[in-house]
C-alpha cells in the first residue's frame, strides 16, 4: 500500500532572502497580469485566444529586451503564474459552459494573496529547505 505524506515548513528568511521572495511574488504578478492584458487584446482584435505555452515564449522573446530584471528571479514563478491563468481561463469557460455564474480573471494587485510556485528539485536537510537556487533556514528546528 503507498502512503503520500506532506510536509509544512515554516521559512525564517534573512532580509536578503525576503527581498529575493519579495521579487519572486512580484515577477509571478507581473507575468499574471501581463498574460491577461495580452489574452484580452488578442481577443479583441482578433476574436481567437491563446494558451499558457504559447505566451510563456512570447515573454521569452521580449524578457531580454523589455524586461531583463526578470532574470533575477528562478524562470519558474512567472512560467507557473501563466499556467495559473491558463488554468483561470480554463475553469471561466467551463463554468460559462456549464451554465454556472463564474467571474472572468482579474488582475493580480501588489500586496494582496503575493504567492509564487516553484518546481523542481526541493531537498529538506537538517536545518534548511534548499529550493532550486537557494538555501532557507528552517524556523523552529
Amino acid at each position: 500500500m503507498k502512503i503520500n505524506r506532506a510536509y509544512r515548513y515554516e521559512l525564517d528568511p534573512n532580509c536578503e532572502q525576503q527581498i529575493l521572495l519579495a521579487k519572486h511574488a512580484g515577477v509571478a504578478r507581473f507575468a499574471y497580469n501581463w498574460g491577461l492584458a495580452r489574452r484580452i487584446e488578442l481577443y479583441q482584435q482578433t476574436g481567437k485566444s491563446t494558451n499558457a505555452i504559447e505566451q510563456h515564449r512570447e515573454l521569452n522573446r521580449l524578457k531580454k529586451t523589455q524586461f531583463p530584471w526578470m532574470y533575477e528571479v528562478s524562470k519558474c514563478a512567472p512560467q507557473e503564474a501563466l499556467r495559473d491563468l491558463d488554468r483561470a481561463f480554463r475553469n471561466f469557460f467551463r463554468g460559462r459552459k456549464e451554465g454556472r455564474k463564474v467571474g472572468f480573471p482579474r488582475f493580480k494587485k501588489k500586496g494582496r494573496n503575493d504567492s509564487f510556485r516553484l518546481t523542481g528539485a526541493i531537498h529538506v536537510r537538517d536545518r534548511a529547505v534548499q529550493l532550486p537556487l537557494w538555501r532557507w533556514e528552517v524556523a523552529g528546528q
